[in-house]
């Protein structure tokens, strides 16, 4: 199996099938013992065009007298993989990329389609310039054309749009479109220092600007691999989250305090929390899925950390034993997933009418989880969405709701209060909401 055939049949089985994008290039990694180049090929060639299928679409369109709906799927996938190729690899030769792919029609596509998928590609070779230029052109239509040029569809960029304007919305999509996702560590402050975390690491880790805990790597890496991951000396986590989370803290919960994390797994927040308070809290972490609760076990043993009590619990369904009594309550409801389009690019594809009920979650999540507040207690909200539905709408109706709370005066990040959203084109990071509440 080489890593050009490989990336074919993903493709087609994530455009297809609807398969997770992370999970197929596990396995198939796995399956084929793909190592050094090979691997960096795959996973370039594969991620590539999922992340750019509808530019690459249009492209086609402009090569093609047939109609993309009229093309056999095969064939369509192998068009995307050979046009990346020769579109966004400049390493990769168009005659390799062109040829490669006839030698895949041959042997994945009908026969009467190999002579149209080597017109078609040697056409997109010869016409790299005008492509280019089209797509810029279309990119100053407005929406629709930036939806081109990003590859995120329209129907996300006018949520954006709705929700924040047209300029953060062209923005955001445009930053996604460019993005180079890079894995960002959380320090164990407990164990190690940031500073001597990153010497330890050498050239492949800078400090955040961000976030204090936080470090950059430049580069994707088998996480285990790294330097300290046995010893528990970080674990993996957003800077946005790693903001988030860093509220709780031992200026706003006491020693023996209580705090409660509704919707934890994979457990980044309980752990940043735990390790912000010295490990001298009483940290309650719940998740809806049993089968998840390891997770946080086994990160926290990693961790060293003791303070963490990990259960299954639907978050819209408080414990009543611990109603009135917590210092902090960790909102981090599901959501749409809209800020994270440049590290899951299958997101982009999902239908928006697939998370409309998500909102109703949302409120019902919030409403309950607040009930865990002691007065004067405060609960972080946070999403990695850029919809306002899920963001300031949910905690504008909580609050209009709930005359015993409050929003926060806490300076969120930069000048703006009590709740903000962090732009990933403004700092870099996923795209991210935040609230601070406060139980009078």
């Amino acid at each position: 199996m080489t890593p050009r055939q490989a990336a074919l049949l993903s493709v087609n089985s994530c455009i297809g099938n609807g398969r997770y994008t992370n999970l197929e290039v596990s396995a198939v990694i796995r399956k084929y013992k793909f190592e050094g180049l090979d691997k960096s090929f795959f996973t370039a060639l594969f991620y590539g065009t999922i992340e750019k299928m509808l530019t690459l679409d249009y492209c086609i369109s402009k090569l093609s007298s047939r109609k993309p709906e009229k093309i056999d799927n095969m064939v369509m996938c192998l068009l995307r993989t050979g046009l990346y190729q020769i579109l966004f690899m400049d390493k990769v030769p168009d005659s390799a990329a062109v040829n490669e792919s006839v030698e895949l029609a041959k042997r994945y596509c009908p026969k009467s389609s190999v002579g149209y998928v080597n017109a078609v590609l040697r056409s997109g070779a010869r016409n790299k310039d005008g492509l280019f230029s089209a797509i810029m052109s279309e990119a100053k239509k407005g929406l629709k054309g930036i939806s081109v040029m990003s590859s995120i569809p329209l129907d996300i960029i006018e949520c954006f749009e709705r929700s924040y304007g047209r300029e953060n919305a062209e923005a955001a999509a445009l930053y996604f479109a460019e993005a180079k996702p890079y894995m960002t560590l959380r320090t164990n402050t407990m164990k190690i220092t940031r500073e001597r975390l990153i010497d330890s690491l050498g050239g492949i880790a800078s400090p955040s600007e961000i976030v204090d805990s936080a470090i950059k790597l430049s580069g994707t890496f088998p996480v285990e691999d790294l330097y300290g991951f046995k010893e528990g000396l970080f674990f993996v986590q957003d800077e946005a989250s790693q903001l988030a989370a860093s509220f709780i803290n031992s200026d706003s919960v006491p020693e023996g305090g209580i705090v409660v994390d509704v919707c934890a797994c994979p457990g980044g927040k309980t752990f940043s929390a735990a390790i912000n308070l010295s490990d001298k809290a009483n940290i309650y972490s719940y998740d809806l899925h049993e089968n998840k609760i390891g997770l946080i076990e086994k990160g926290a043993d990693r961790l060293g950390l003791c303070s963490i009590k990990a259960s299954a619990r639907d978050a819209r369904e408080a414990d009543e034993a611990l109603f009135g009594k917590a210092d902090a309550v960790i909102c981090d409801v599901p959501c749409s997933g809209l800020g994270v389009i440049a590290k899951k690019p299958d997101i982009r594809y999902k239908p928006l009418s697939e998370t409309a009920r998500l909102p109703e979650i949302q409120r019902q999540i919030l409403a309950s989880s607040a009930k865990y507040l002691k007065k004067s207690g405060f609960l972080i909200y946070s999403t990695c969405t850029l919809n306002r539905k899920e963001n300031e709408d949910i905690i504008e109706n909580f609050l209009s709701e709930n005359s015993d709370y409050k929003l926060s005066d806490d300076i969120i990040i930069g000048e703006k209060r009590g709740m903000a959203v962090i732009f990933p084109q403004e700092y870099g990071t996923d795209g991210f909401f935040i609230a601070k509440i406060i139980k009078k």
